[in-house]
């Protein structure tokens, strides 16, 4: 069985300096951006290393394949969005057009939300009596 290495509990000033590099990529807006190579995160990324936070800081880029991912699921939810505004306009609920295009009724409250599609709801209440 292999030992393994374990990592030491850093300092109070390298936890300072580790925040505070933290706060400069935050403010450089960089939070999203995994991939990035500009000094302010590679200076992170050096920092995070150093402490035992990373294993390795060499930065690559991500292949293709999941960038294509990303644009096929934006592409599957532009699609979903236009078949449920179709029966929306129709006056179906969410859990009839759920129904209807086969996905959650969670799924289809959310991208009513995205896409701003109004969605009928059924009448609460009492039945009239005559």
């Amino acid at each position: 069985m292999s030992k393994v290495k374990k990592r030491v509990r850093p300092t109070k000033e390298q936890a300072q300096e580790l925040n505070r590099r933290l706060d400069a990529v935050v403010d450089a807006g960089h939070t999203n951006d995994l991939y990035c190579d500009c000094e302010v995160c590679q200076a992170l990324a050096e920092q995070a290393e150093l402490m035992g936070y990373r294993t390795n800081s060499t930065i690559k880029k991500p292949s293709e394949k999941w960038e294509r991912r990303r644009r096929e699921a934006k592409r599957k939810r532009q699609i979903d969005a236009v078949k449920m505004a179709n029966l929306a306009g129709q006056g179906l609920t969410s859990a009839e057009i759920s129904r209807k295009i086969y996905r959650s009724k969670d799924y289809i409250n959310k991208l009513a939300k995205e896409f701003e599609i109004t969605l009928a709801t059924k009448k609460r209440g009492r039945k009239p009596c005559h």
